[in-house]
């Protein structure tokens, strides 16, 4: 936690240099000092490189105000040409050549980004990407070698340090042959890498048509034999909407039927968590209706988006909303989930959620199926766990609209951390808020600030600023987050080219649990935790926790499954059986007004079992929201998706072409 605060307050101190080294490049100019305008140029120079290698939210801002990474070297080369003309006369041979290896670099610099532009446009033109199929008979060839393309721009601007050096020292001792050797060095660089790009970018668009693309797809399809499909898509591309394919990944896995991941925005493929499964990206829907998946008859679908549509009207398919959590929220009941076939639940609330609206979906379209997902949390011992107690918050986030802003950030963040932090029993708390707090609402982001600001600032009192900060285990964990990078790229940057699917999936996941078992040992064991980050998962949050405060999400309803005891906010000031009738998830809670009333209630359920009088309402609710224990969740799934391709066998019997091969 130390070190993101030391990372912005960097970020600041490097803007700051930045800003002020342009301001005295400009003060340089205005007073013809060459000693001036070199030692701020330097710096100028530096705090760039030193601001995009820290990767600060600065960058951003910059950006937003015209003053980004291109518009800054513009503005230092037009100061140049200014002091060129401040000195040594605006028609001096020093000026004349700055000016000519100025435009010579712009000319080669938009030449290198405009071919790179073209070999990205014609790639993304093709009809699809994929993972997990063997699509090496299309003979796509990779894309030029990361050097060339990453952070190119930045790259081909810093080109003009040797034309920026030469013409200050001719500038300095009038002598031509300093901004000579600079310009020749400046174009002779570009020219270059221009010259290096080109064979590469020329291989790289040696491209299949689209028939012969899709073709082939359908070539390893058939060999394949897909049986279900998970189907995603998102307007808002974003790795925070990504953990609603990534949650049902190890269902899919062990499942009977073959399963396909089809997802339809090519930015999502990257997001995408690892798996064995076979994934295909198809932005296109014509291209989409000409892939061929014989025995496809069941499609899953986590998410209500328009672009369902694409899929749905594939009729020999059974369409099922399995969604992305079991909540009250009025998305785990959405009346446009009429569309679908069946909708897959997790227990009798779910149902009973479905059965409110009426007229919506028959009682026969639901299927109750479990929560596969929730198989490794702990259960409730009624005791303590730890050596310490420990509250979990995890409040939702504001919501797409302020109707349907659930989050108690915003009016109880902060008053529900000073009472936990002023309990006569000590406390560890662990804030877990929803990746999209703060995106909407510039006041839940400053709720949220202040609440990792007031954890922060106990931590530092309890154990000092460096102790929850270890820069060993800070170094283990950047260790293992570099080698599951590199276990996830593919491609030119793969550094493991060979692996499978199957073995990239092993190994990421074991490096997974490695950095989650070294997070929470790496700091003192009662030390407040912000959780924030992918690791540690939420579930792994739930096992070190033994009570749960949160809001109305489907956060709480996963959390029933331990047992333990938990409360919700009713901000709205409800009569407590009202907000109880309402809320389902609310029958076994402690109930929390935004002043934090009932807080004692629910800590003193945590601490005495004889004092948890909701214990017994836990169990009744585990089994309405989740269903029973028995069959485990993850076989009553798989029958869900079994029974539901027989049926559709039995609609639509499968044809296959003539002289089709079959595997056996």
């Amino acid at each position: 936690m130390g070190s993101k605060r030391r990372q912005a307050v960097l970020g600041i101190l490097i803007t700051a240099g930045l800003i002020l080294s342009f301001v005295g490049m400009m003060a340089a100019v205005a007073l013809a000092s060459l000693p001036m305008f070199a030692y701020c140029a330097a710096v100028s120079y530096a705090s760039d490189l030193l601001l995009h290698n820290s990767e600060s939210t600065t960058l951003e801002r910059l950006r937003d105000s015209r003053f980004g990474l291109t518009m800054r070297f513009l503005i230092r080369q037009f100061l140049l040409l200014g002091l060129c003309g401040a000195i040594a006369d605006i028609e001096s041979f020093v000026a004349q050549m700055t000016t000519i290896g100025l435009l010579l670099l712009f000319i080669l610099q938009l030449a290198y980004g405009a071919l790179l532009k073209h070999v990205r446009k014609m790639r993304n033109e093709l009809p699809f990407t994929s993972r997990g199929l063997d699509l090496e008979a299309l003979g796509i060839r990779r894309m030029p070698h990361p050097f060339l393309v990453d952070k190119h721009v930045r790259k081909t601007l810093h080109m003009d340090i040797p034309l920026m050096g030469g013409a200050l020292a001719t500038i300095a001792t009038d002598n031509w042959r300093w901004v000579t050797y600079g310009m020749i060095a400046t174009v002779f660089l570009a020219y270059l890498s221009l010259l290096v790009l080109v064979p590469d970018a020329r291989n790289a668009l040696k491209l299949p048509t689209v028939d012969e693309a899709l073709d082939e797809l359908n070539h390893q399809l058939a060999e394949y034999r897909p049986q279900v499909a998970l189907y995603f898509t998102f307007a808002a591309i974003s790795k925070d909407f990504m953990y609603q394919v990534n949650m049902w990944l190890e269902a899919l896995e062990e499942l009977d039927l073959r399963p396909i991941i089809v997802l339809r925005e090519r930015a999502t493929l990257r997001y995408l968590d690892a798996t064995s499964i076979p994934v295909i990206c198809v932005p296109k829907a014509d291209n989409l209706a000409r892939i061929e998946m014989n025995e496809l008859r069941v499609a899953l679908y986590p998410g209500n988006a328009g672009k369902n549509v694409h899929m749905l009207q594939r009729a020999e398919v059974k369409h099922v909303f399995i969604g992305h959590g079991d909540s009250d929220k009025l998305a785990s009941s959405n009346r446009v989930s009429k569309v679908f076939d069946e909708i897959w639940v997790a227990g009798r609330a779910g149902r009973d959620r479905y059965e409110r609206i009426k007229h919506a979906v028959t009682h026969n379209q639901i299927v109750e199926v479990g929560r596969p997902q929730l198989m490794p949390l702990h259960r409730w011992t009624g005791k303590v766990a730890g050596p310490m107690p420990t509250v979990i918050y995890a409040p939702t986030w504001e919501g797409w609209t302020d109707d349907a802003c659930y989050t108690s950030v915003i009016p109880a963040g902060e008053t529900l951390i000073q009472a936990l932090l002023d309990h006569e029993q000590e406390i560890r708390i662990i804030y877990k808020p929803h990746p999209l707090t703060g995106s909407r609402s510039a006041e839940a982001a400053a709720a949220h600030r202040r609440v990792i600001a007031m954890l922060q600032e106990d931590n530092a009192r309890r154990f000092g600023r460096n102790a929850t900060d270890s820069k060993s285990a800070a170094r283990k964990l950047a260790r293992i987050d570099q080698r599951i990078a590199d276990l996830s790229e593919r491609g030119v940057r793969s550094k493991f080219p060979d692996l499978t699917e199957e073995e990239r999936t092993a190994r990421i996941r074991r490096s997974r649990n490695q950095a989650a078992t070294l997070y929470w040992s790496a700091i003192p064991d009662t030390a407040h935790h912000v959780v924030t980050e992918r690791i540690p998962a939420l579930y792994d949050c739930f096992n070190q926790s033994d009570l749960l405060i949160g809001d109305m999400s489907s956060v709480v309803s996963d959390f029933v499954a331990t047992l333990k005891p938990y409360a919700i906010f009713n901000l709205d000031g409800l009569p407590d059986a009202e907000f109880r009738n309402e809320q389902r998830t609310a029958y076994a809670s402690y109930l929390l007004d935004p002043d934090c009333n009932g807080l004692s209630t629910a800590i003193d359920a945590m601490l005495n079992p004889r004092e948890d009088v909701m214990a017994p309402y836990r169990e009744q609710l585990k089994e309405y929201l989740l269903g029973p224990e028995y069959p485990p969740s993850g076989v009553r799934f798989n029958a869900a998706a079994n029974n539901l391709y027989r049926r559709g066998l039995l609609d639509f019997p499968v044809e296959y072409p003539e002289h089709t091969h079959l595997p056996a």
